[in-house]
């Protein structure tokens, strides 16, 4: 037993000793591409929607997670710092009703793409496993707005946003030129929504948590 746990120990130590000899080195120049799975976590926060006559009506929305391809290019300016820019297919939400309309359903859905530009602290180029840290500017565009159900034939419009973003993930070579890469990305999204042409409005925060877990390559 003795033997098969020391035989166990050496295996994952020259196992780190082989990942750290064969490290996918990171420098200025480089590109790095990833591709993978992005999930949206939304935090929304909704105000009551104000009628045509600016009286608040108690009506409030949520919005629904979703996940889509997520792809993203970081530049390396110097071994430690590189800009990133985050993209995705679109994500398609589902709107939901809240406050006086949280027994509605869905009320409604829209696309939206939020591309989001990082620059990004790396903590350890040279090594197997890099961690890297950012903030950037996020923007975010919504399309393809309507209503549903209760809303079904409404008109919606989500005005566009702009915002502050953070971002923490880390890369970890897999050997052959080609690494696993993980990250957590937060964004600031506020958007003006406008329903039956002035009928209601209101501002919705949605604020995601964006997940992204796939694998990259260095150019």
């Amino acid at each position: 037993m003795k033997l098969a746990k020391n035989s166990c120990v050496m295996a994952v130590a020259a196992g780190l000793a082989l990942m750290s000899s064969s490290a996918l080195a990171v420098e200025a120049g480089n590109i790095l591409v990833r591709a993978g799975a992005a999930h949206v976590s939304p935090n929304t926060s909704s105000e009551d929607f104000k009628d045509s006559d600016g009286d608040p009506t108690g009506i409030k929305v949520d919005v629904g997670s979703n996940t889509q391809l997520g792809l993203n290019f970081t530049y390396m300016v110097t071994d430690n710092i590189g800009v990133e820019l985050l993209a995705a297919t679109p994500f398609k939400h589902s709107i939901k009703g809240a406050g006086t309309l949280s027994g509605a359903g869905t009320i409604g859905e829209t696309k939206h793409l939020p591309p989001t530009v990082t620059v990004q602290y790396h903590i350890n180029p040279q090594g197997a496993v890099r961690p890297y840290v950012g903030a950037g500017i996020n923007y975010t565009t919504f399309f393809e707005t309507k209503g549903k159900g209760a809303l079904a034939g409404t008109d919606i419009s989500l005005d566009d946003s702009w915002g502050l973003a953070g971002v923490a993930g880390v890369d970890v070579d897999l050997g052959s030129g080609f690494f696993l890469n993980g990250a957590a990305y937060y964004a600031d999204i506020n958007t003006d929504a406008n329903v039956g042409n002035g009928t209601y409005q209101g501002e919705v925060e949605i604020d995601p948590w964006v997940f992204m877990v796939g694998v990259g390559t260095s150019f």
